[in-house]
């Protein structure tokens, strides 16, 4: 070849030998290499006149994370050009910079420079971690203008960034125009339509991209679908697509065998999920071990859970964010104060204390297991305050009747600039009712709809009937029933059925039972609460007919337990049970208390009890109920200073209520129960429900 004439485009001499350093030093991450290369080209000169040698430095700090560099060599380049360009974007949009580089995709643009369809696809992909749907509508613009909305790669981007922001009928646009679909393309729908909860969809995509024969092209295919299966609950499919799993060859695929276990532990075959941790060469992982934990955790097998996580530490596996909120979570779900307590402790050790979505189980947990001032005092400690952390604080205040509270940290979230969803009002709604504030809890359900376009669900409209029967407005009750555009569901029905129990209304409470005998059939508090609205009304005949009833169809009332946490162990009790070991000191004790209660003023509450007996064996019953031989029991077992929290699956009765006053007073101690709507404490012979409950 003959010499280049002058004013040609050269390079300098080892301009090529340089540029295949820095791809070395690129591949290789080795930044300090990196940079001293960079350096003895800057001292020759040869990066000043050479844009070809520029942009092997902006991919070259790209791949080594150095982006402050890369935009600085960028700056710096004597003529930036279409590959220059690309490159930053590119290289931005690798390193999570995703705000640079739409800044910089907009600058190219502004530069009159034409994008390639890799600068586009980099910059749908920045809009699409964003979830910013406005500037990736703008890109798709751009795209069509130029003629890349159809091309495949720019056109999987697009899909994948209208998946992500939830525009799934523009991203379903999108891929319907593609000529031709690759495993990428398949994948961002069937990943979409999983992470939109369309799993339907999902599944049915997977099907369809089966028929294209490109199956076994991509191992995240897979792990959309056995998503998708795993939201769907359907065991079934989930075993088919593991059969196709094993048939691809994946199955000990990491991130495959994260996935199937999760696909499992979320259908409720734990049992498989458990054998497909031991199927894994590389043992447990973060990933395996916090789905299966979160498995257990849904099914309500706490302890289950519990082992599994010790079996997780024990394996040298360290928890990470979801790991810790599923057994807190768990904890909340059961009371289970003591092992809630060791797990925030091992979240302070490990630094995620920080972490808001944690901080937000441990109020929730706090909050469940009786303790709202420790809850609320984490809840002030959190730095970012979000959705969920306002949801877990305002749940509190309903659950231990703190409605002015709840309403005042609802006030506070939404002047924060968070938006209350569908979540939030229902714990708002429960607050109000709790404490009889029909008005405001009127007001703010109105609101969800006019002022914040949520509408209203099922159990917001329950929440509004349950409002008004604790209030005793029960014709209100039913006029709003009947004006409701959806039927009212079994909590609904249940919750003007109590209602009507408490206040004697035969005819409205006769309507409720049957709307609620069609909707749980095997609930046996509905013949309990006919039966108490009878005894109530001294038509004995007529409890007699329902206990008939009761008896020829074998269905049986179901019992009452109360249980406490006491020298690392829970203790359960049963109404006149007496099969606790200590059952003479318990027995000893509840005598005591009874003559000590009745000494300050407690009369026996035997109207609440529906049966047709004398006052004196009434009292008897009334007096074994087992809250209060729990209470009895925590009395002689647990030291003076701890409060004494005692669990109920059902509703505290009239009686004991009235008689915890009492007990909490003579014993100067204070008692809390958490029975299966909200939170007593009792201190100083009062509750903090103001007997309104």
């Amino acid at each position: 070849m003959g010499k280049l004439r002058r004013g040609q485009n050269s390079r300098p001499p080892d301009a090529a030998a340089a540029a295949s350093l820095l791809q070395s030093c690129g591949r290789a991450g080795d930044l300090r290499r990196g940079r001293a290369l960079h350096a003895h080209l800057l001292l020759s000169g040869a990066v000043a006149a050479s844009t070809f040698l520029s942009n092997h430095l902006i991919t070259m700090y790209s791949h080594c994370a150095d982006t402050a560099s890369a935009v600085r060599v960028f700056g710096a380049a004597p003529r930036p050009n279409l590959v220059s360009w690309t490159t930053l974007v590119a290289g931005l949009t690798q390193n999570s910079m995703h705000r640079d580089a739409l800044a910089a995709f907009a600058a190219m643009r502004r530069a009159d420079v034409a994008p390639t369809q890799f600068a586009l696809s980099s910059a749908a992909r920045a809009a699409a971690a964003l979830a910013a749907p406005l500037p990736g509508a703008q890109l798709h613009c751009v795209g069509i203008r130029l003629g890349f909305d159809t091309e495949l790669f720019v056109a999987s981007n697009l899909a994948d960034m209208y998946s992500k922001c939830g525009l799934l009928c523009e991203a379903c646009r999108v891929f319907d125009q593609m000529p031709h679909k690759d495993a990428v393309a398949w994948t961002a729908m069937i990943d979409g339509y999983s992470k939109n909860g369309n799993f339907q969809a999902a599944v049915l995509a997977f099907r369809d991209l089966k028929c294209e024969g490109l199956i076994g092209a991509d191992q995240h295919v897979f792990c959309s679908a056995l998503s998708a299966s795993g939201g769907l609950k359907d065991g079934w499919l989930g075993r088919s697509l593991h059969c196709c799993v094993i048939k691809a060859g994946f199955e000990l695929e990491t991130v495959v065998t994260n996935a199937l276990l999760d696909m499992y532990a979320k259908s409720g075959d734990l049992e498989y999920a458990s054998r497909v941790v031991k199927i894994d060469r590389g043992g447990w992982n973060v990933v395996s071990g916090t789905s299966l934990i979160d498995g257990y955790i849904e099914v309500g097998r706490v302890e289950e859970a519990l082992e599994t996580y010790t079996e997780l530490r024990r394996q040298g596996v360290e928890p990470n964010e979801f790991t810790f909120s599923s057994m807190i979570k768990g904890c909340a779900m059961q009371a289970l104060l003591e092992q809630g307590t060791q797990l925030h402790a091992q979240v302070i050790k490990t630094s995620l204390i920080s972490d808001s979505f944690v901080c937000s189980t441990l109020v929730d947990m706090y909050g469940k297991c009786g303790l709202i001032s420790l809850s609320i005092q984490l809840f002030n400690l959190i730095g970012y305050q979000s959705g969920i952390a306002w949801n877990a604080v305002i749940n509190v205040y309903a659950q231990h009747g703190h409605g002015w509270e709840a309403i005042q940290a609802f006030d506070r979230m939404t002047s924060s600039g968070i938006r209350p969803n569908h979540i939030t009002f229902v714990s708002l709604l429960t607050a109000c009712s709790h404490v009889g504030l029909v008005d405001e809890g009127l007001k703010y359900f109105y609101s969800m709809k006019d002022e914040y376009g949520i509408e209203p669900k099922e159990e917001h409209y329950s929440c509004v009937i349950d409002m008004y029967g604790r209030a005793g407005r029960l014709d209100e009750a039913e006029k709003f029933i009947s004006e409701m555009p959806i039927k009212p569901n079994a909590h609904g029905w249940c919750s003007l059925l109590g209602a009507c129990r408490m206040r004697g209304n035969k005819e409205l409470g006769e309507i409720a039972a049957q709307n609620l005998m069609k909707l749980e059939p095997g609930n046996t508090g509905i013949h309990v609460s006919l039966s108490g609205i009878y005894a109530s009304l001294g038509q004995w005949e007529d409890v007699k007919a329902v206990r008939k009833l009761m008896r020829d169809s074998r269905i049986k009332k179901l019992p009452g337990f109360s249980w406490v946490d006491a020298n690392k162990k829970t203790h359960v009790f049963g109404s006149e049970d007496w099969s606790h070991p200590q059952k003479e000191q318990i027995y000893k004790k509840l005598e005591e208390l009874s003559e000590r209660i009745k000494e300050e003023g407690y009369v026996p509450d035997t109207i609440s009890l529906p049966l047709n007996l004398d006052d004196s064996a009434k009292e008897r019953l009334l007096r074994y109920h087992s809250e209060r031989i729990a209470v009895a029991f925590a009395l002689i077992s647990m030291p003076a200073t701890k409060p004494i929290i005692v669990k109920k699956n059902l509703r505290i009765c009239a009686d004991c209520h009235s008689a915890l006053k009492f007990i909490s007073k003579v014993e100067s101690r204070d008692i809390i129960v958490r029975d299966n709507s909200r939170f007593h404490h009792f201190v100083e012979g009062r509750c903090s429900c103001g007997d309104y409950w």
